[in-house]
């Protein structure tokens, strides 16, 4: 198996051709059925208020790789998480990003294959963009499911960098679940653009708190490579998998040109 690579191909046929226990963790940002959710319907407000989709040019995810029914969305998340489950080793860290959208179907897979939920981790995204439908409170919040690889009863000794973390902190306290980190800097988006592209300052705490140097971290959902390049910062190991060329070619450019810190 290559390491320190990004691989171009689907992630439910790549997965299946790594051998088990492959991997020392797995960091990813699925799909998360943003672009047709609720039963394919037409968004009221989206194909009725062309002063958001016209003048300000705002423009609603839709991408073929985050587009399925419920019940098709359900089947490949388990199907996805099963191969995860088989390729990181007992007790490895294994962090999923989510928002209500998935959050919730995310908890009751790892509850039903009997995974230990370590924590739940809030990103508060303080330059949301606002709620356009004024129906209800602005979403400016992702999730992120911590798990160990390993049954409730039987989890051990997953890693956990406390200290490392704690001095990430302003006040060198205890780092808090919540995060308070603005979206993707335009500085990070320089080779390019990825419509769920996650910051760097949230990759490298998940790198640095829940895994170790020169441990190898899967991404099978890579996209734009943030949790790759905050890999490579962070000294640690990585192969990404990614469907679309163009995020591919994005994510090899942003690596070339990261340095370890």
């Amino acid at each position: 198996m290559r390491i320190n690579t990004v691989l171009k191909a689907d992630a439910l046929k790549k997965l299946k051709n790594f051998e088990d226990n492959s991997f020392d963790h797995c960091i990813t940002d699925p799909p998360y059925n943003l672009s047709n959710y609720d039963n394919k319907k037409q968004i009221g407000w989206y194909k009725s208020n062309k002063t958001w989709a016209d003048d300000k040019s705002f423009k609603k995810l839709d991408e073929t790789w985050d587009n399925f029914t419920d019940s098709e969305y359900m089947d490949f998340t388990v199907e996805w998480l099963t191969q995860v489950f088989r390729l990181v080793k007992p007790n490895g860290n294994i962090l999923v990003f989510g928002t209500y959208h998935n959050i919730y179907d995310l908890g009751f897979l790892f509850k039903k294959f009997d995974k230990k939920i370590i924590n739940s981790i809030i990103w508060y995204k303080r330059n949301a963009f606002p709620n356009i439908t004024q129906r209800m409170f602005c979403e400016s919040t992702e999730q992120i499911i911590w798990a160990t690889n390993n049954s409730r009863k039987k989890a051990s000794n997953w890693v956990f960098n406390y200290k490392d973390m704690k001095e990430l902190t302003e006040n060198k306290k205890q780092m808090r679940n919540m995060w308070d980190i603005p979206m993707t800097k335009k500085s990070e988006k320089s080779f390019g653009k990825h419509p769920t592209q996650k910051p760097i300052e949230v990759g490298d705490r998940l790198v640095l708190g829940c895994t170790n140097k020169d441990d190898l971290i899967l991404d099978p959902f890579s996209g734009s490579g943030t949790f790759l390049v905050s890999a490579k910062r962070n000294s640690r190991k990585y192969v990404g998998i990614e469907s679309e060329e163009e995020y591919v070619e994005l994510s090899r450019k942003r690596l070339q040109a990261t340095k370890v810190v």
